[in-house]
């Protein structure tokens, strides 16, 4: 999978790069618990992360979130 880093995309729609790193993992099917472990940090982070990145990209789970990036080319 391809990321993409677009500076000129609007602000809701940027992405930190924690949130890449776990959109990224998301996309490859790691769990909460796995990502946490993955990127030596808590599973509450993690979960912090993933609701920034789902309020960033319009979506209410993983799937929408997989589906929007891909829209809007944050994942090719």
């Amino acid at each position: 999978m391809h990321v993409t880093l677009d500076k000129e995309r609007p602000p809701k729609k940027r992405l930190t790069e924690q949130e890449f790193k776990i959109l990224l993992l998301i996309a490859d099917g790691l769990l909460n618990k796995e990502i946490a472990h993955s990127l030596n940090i808590k599973d509450d982070t993690v979960k912090f992360h993933i609701k920034n990145v789902y309020r960033k990209l319009g979506a209410d789970n993983r799937i929408q979130a997989l589906q929007q990036a891909k829209q809007l080319q944050i994942l090719v």
